[in-house]
């Protein structure tokens, strides 16, 4: 899983995601959230995630075949991360125990094409 692109139009952004499956099985999508991860340094370090609701989602496919890439995109209300966010993309298995986390730097969102 990769981020082809970052797109920033308006009040929104679009991440152009593709998946590649490398696997002899067909992958079938549970899901595929973004959440944004708050992390705290210091003493006293903690983790939070907050789920980010995507305002539409283009060709999103509900199954990859095997030795298949799909490319699709994500459609987000606009957002900016500071140096102690990240965003992080789950892609989860319907029916199964395969599961992928992309985290992508503040760095990558704040400065899209």
């Amino acid at each position: 899983m990769s981020i082809e692109n970052i797109v920033f139009d308006k009040e929104e952004l679009y991440f152009v995601i593709q998946i590649k499956n490398n696997s002899t099985l067909d992958y079938d999508l549970n899901f595929l959230n973004l959440s944004i991860e708050i992390r705290q340094e210091g003493k006293r370090k903690s983790l939070q995630r907050l789920y980010q609701e995507p305002i539409y989602k283009h060709n999103l496919p509900s199954k990859i075949k095997e030795s298949e890439t799909v490319r699709f995109v994500y459609v987000m209300p606009k957002f900016s991360l500071s140096n102690n966010r990240r965003a992080i993309l789950e892609l989860n298995e319907k029916d199964g125990e395969r599961s992928i986390k992309l985290k992508i730097s503040h760095k990558y969102v704040n400065n899209p094409n």
